[in-house]
């Protein structure tokens, strides 16, 4: 519980693009998670936003990174759309 509430307050980040699609995640995938991978999130809540929106938005992931940002930003956007 308290490492859930670390986390919703990590998502919340200087960025708005950032802000809504961490938080979108925090809310609708986050609970479903396993301790392991949420333990992964919180440390890539860690990064510099500027880094997070790189990683998020480019072709680039990091190895260490790929299954959560998959989960977090999916690159098949008929995925993001089929959430709402």
């Amino acid at each position: 519980m308290i490492l859930d509430n670390q986390i919703k307050y990590r998502c919340r980040r200087g960025l708005l693009e950032l802000d809504l699609i961490l938080n979108n995640f925090y809310e609708n995938k986050f609970p479903q998670l396993s301790i392991e991978m949420k333990k992964l999130f919180l440390e890539f809540l860690e990064m510099d936003d500027n880094d997070i929106w790189y990683a998020l938005d480019s072709n680039h992931q990091s190895k260490r990174y790929d299954s959560l940002i998959n989960l977090i930003y999916p690159k098949n956007k008929k995925e993001i759309k089929s959430e709402k």
